[in-house]
């Protein structure tokens, strides 16, 4: 008989054993599974934030760049500080403009080898890029801290514009 208690303890042992490794592998796996798909919505999240798409019309205003107040812009995407948009605009425009991306000049970079015009608005300096010239409507690429239609006319003109761009911020 005492054998017989000593083997059911051995076996009761094994079974708790078995019991708790079954326990342990549930709790890792579904812990592993929370954490994937808590990964996922992050992740999901993040783009969400990162890309945006936009329709909008709009009429043009006063360029706010020192010397360019007489011109008259329909700002795409404005800048933000430290940022930067890679992305496509279509456009359609009641008089030609030219199409111009931007790029900030930051604190660290240069301006004595920029060969081309700087755009000055407040403390803030910017290097144009001109993507199309003389244009009602199109769809172009841009990449720069911001992008607008731009006219030498002082005459307002209007515009609609869906733009798609991703926003990605410099270190």
């Amino acid at each position: 008989m005492k054998m017989h208690t000593k083997h059911n303890n051995v076996k009761d042992i094994f079974l708790y054993g078995l019991f708790i490794v079954a326990l342990a592998s549930l709790t890792f796996a579904t812990s592993q599974i929370v954490s994937v798909e808590n990964g996922n919505n992050i992740v999901s999240a993040q783009q969400e934030e990162e890309q945006q798409q936009q329709n909008q019309s709009s009429s043009s205003v006063p360029h706010n760049a020192k010397g360019h107040e007489s011109h008259q812009v329909i700002i795409f995407q404005n800048s933000s500080d430290g940022t930067a948009y890679s992305g496509t605009v279509t456009f359609n425009l009641s008089k030609p403009a030219d199409i111009i991306s931007f790029e900030e000049i930051t604190d660290e970079q240069s301006t004595d080898n920029v060969t081309k015009n700087i755009w000055e608005v407040g403390d803030r300096k910017f290097v144009p890029n001109t993507l199309l010239k003389n244009v009602t409507n199109g769809t172009v690429n841009f990449n720069g801290s911001g992008i607008l239609a731009h006219s030498t006319l002082g005459d307002v003109y209007i515009g609609t514009f869906t733009l798609n761009d991703v926003k990605t911020t410099r270190k």
